[in-house]
């Protein structure tokens, strides 16, 4: 608090307000648009149309709207991504979403590593952080957080925010994350594409294996993270995270 008192005006200004103003942003988008978008992606023959009717620039639109969506979370990304799935396939729907989520990934990490805990603490409970402390003092860092982005259902938008206030390497962490990501994202780009060829009864049973496998798997990770959250974290003295 001393050293946050010590920078200059504009400075202490700048950190209050401008994570206010960004928390006003996300809730003005959702309010305003995120039920609608939500309701036109989930109708995938008219989610088609939308975004075909930008031309040239449909790709570079709907990765800009899954980068959008992976910093503020106005509508879930699985939509998105069954839609990208409907309308560009497979392969390439499994790129445009992952071009976008890294994208959004290094806006969040830069904007934790400009105003730390205090935009951390506007958005989800404080006491997550602590929950999740674990990580940072880990020594088998990147494995553990490869752990968590590969299993559908763990908290990858809060961790991601909680990544940035640790000493963890921007680079390693986006590769070993982004290849973790990517079953989920296939899966779901996979169902996407093959509801764009017919498949309506293959779509509801992979679709329903694929959420059943997820649930699961997230049963048993939040087990395994109870048991972790139980170790006392070692005593390094100055690892308090910073402001």
């Amino acid at each position: 608090m001393q050293k946050f008192k010590s920078r200059p005006l504009i400075i202490r200004i700048l950190v209050i307000a401008l994570p206010l103003i960004y928390l006003a942003l996300f809730l003005a988008l959702y309010f305003t648009c995120g039920k609608e978008f939500y309701a036109l992606i989930k109708d995938k023959e008219q989610f088609a149309m939308w975004i075909s009717s930008f031309g040239i620039y449909d790709e570079i639109v709907f990765v800009a709207i899954r980068a959008v969506q992976t910093v503020v979370k106005i509508v879930p990304a699985e939509p998105l991504e069954i839609g990208a799935g409907y309308v560009w396939g497979t392969w390439k729907g499994l790129g445009l979403c992952m071009l976008g989520t890294e994208i959004g990934s290094l806006i969040i990490l830069f904007l934790v590593s400009r105003f730390g805990t205090k935009l951390i603490n506007l958005l989800f409970d404080t006491d997550k952080l602590k929950e999740w402390e674990f990580i940072k003092n880990s020594k088998k860092k990147y494995s553990l957080l490869t752990v968590i982005y590969l299993i559908p259902g763990t908290p990858k938008d809060f961790i991601t925010y909680f990544v940035g206030i640790t000493d963890t390497k921007i680079l390693p962490f986006l590769v070993v994350t982004g290849l973790a990501r990517i079953p989920s994202i296939i899966s779901s780009t996979w169902c996407g594409d093959i509801l764009d060829m017919g498949g309506v009864k293959y779509f509801i049973a992979a679709f329903g294996a694929i959420t059943v496998i997820s649930f699961a798997a997230a049963a048993l990770f939040s087990k395994y993270i109870k048991k972790r959250r139980a170790v006392p974290a070692p005593d390094k003295g100055a690892a308090s995270l910073p402001d």
